[in-house]
């Protein structure tokens, strides 16, 4: 089978390239379907002459379908060459795009790590700050109130002291002695009241005081055309190996009965993975619990 490439592959770029790839007579006979399906499927075995007519039957449609293979890839070659030929062309431009983009990506990265931290440190500084305000605020509250106390307990003990007098008075019938100390009662009441409802004031300024301090959050900026997603996974904890952590899975399964472990601990069945290796290996004596090694016969006849 020929194939004519009309470019070669150079260093340089062309500026045309084709693939012709001629279709004989013989690749449209030789991928002609011949019925063997139908053929097989009507033997009947049931004698060793039958079994080796049915056996060279077999080896020539092995021997057929090699055939058939090396024509394919014949016929494909032309279409490999052109994608290698695309592939060193192309690969340098992609190779260089996909770098710079990945370094730019590991740079953002990082620093979207450094605004994180940052923003973190400016967030709990600031908290910090109307914290210690709030702080203050309460402090001077509770002294402006106890101030307002003390003040407001002299003024009712001096209202008292009035009332003890007017009653002395009225007891002597000092009408008018009896009349002032009524009045300086009524006024020390008064003040006292006065006294109370000036701390409360006070104390409600500061508190409004420190509530006006801001605790704004920063923010990272945002970038156009870039986004950074959460992305979690599993990582082995320092000092232990996957054979480690799969021995402490086994174990927490066991011990544990941590079934939702289950699904990490998967069986290589595929006809060359490790359980039937261990089978081809061990036979008879392969201990795995739930499998027994069986001798399932595979035919292996010859192609040529």
């Amino acid at each position: 089978m020929s194939a004519v490439l009309e470019q070669t592959v150079e260093t340089e770029i062309p500026n045309t390239l084709s693939v012709t790839i001629p279709v004989t007579g013989e690749v449209k006979t030789g991928i002609r379907p011949v019925g063997a399906m139908v053929e097989a499927q009507a033997w009947e075995i049931d004698c060793a002459e039958v079994a080796q007519l049915a056996s060279n039957q077999r080896t020539t449609w092995a021997q057929r379908i090699d055939q058939i293979k090396k024509m394919r890839a014949d016929f494909l070659n032309p279409a490999k060459m052109l994608y290698e030929a695309a592939t060193k062309w192309f690969t340098p431009a992609l190779d260089d795009l996909e770098g710079g983009r990945d370094v730019l990506g590991r740079k953002l990265l990082a620093w979207d790590e450094q605004e994180k931290r940052r923003v973190a440190a400016e967030n709990a500084a600031r908290e910090e700050t109307a914290r210690k305000a709030r702080q203050e605020a309460e402090a001077k509250a509770a002294a402006e109130r106890a101030r307002a106390e003390e003040q407001a307990r002299e003024q009712r003990r001096r209202e008292q002291e009035a009332l003890e007098a007017k009653r002395k008075a009225e007891a002597e019938g000092n009408t008018r002695a009896a009349a002032a100390a009524a009045a300086a009662a009524a006024k020390a009441a008064e003040a006292a009241q006065a006294a109370i409802e000036n701390g409360e004031a006070k104390a409600n300024e500061a508190q409004l005081a420190a509530a006006a301090v801001q605790t704004e959050t920063v923010a990272i900026p945002k970038i156009a055309g870039q986004s950074i997603k959460e992305n979690w996974v599993a990582v082995p904890n320092p000092g232990i190996t996957e054979d480690a952590a799969l021995a402490m899975i086994v174990t927490a399964i066991v011990t544990e009965k941590r079934t939702d472990l289950l699904a990490l601990l998967k069986l290589d069945t595929a006809p060359r993975g490790a359980l039937n290796k261990l089978a081809a290996a061990q036979k008879k004596v392969m201990n795995v619990p739930g499998y027994t090694a069986r001798d399932v016969p595979a035919l292996a006849g010859a192609r040529k």
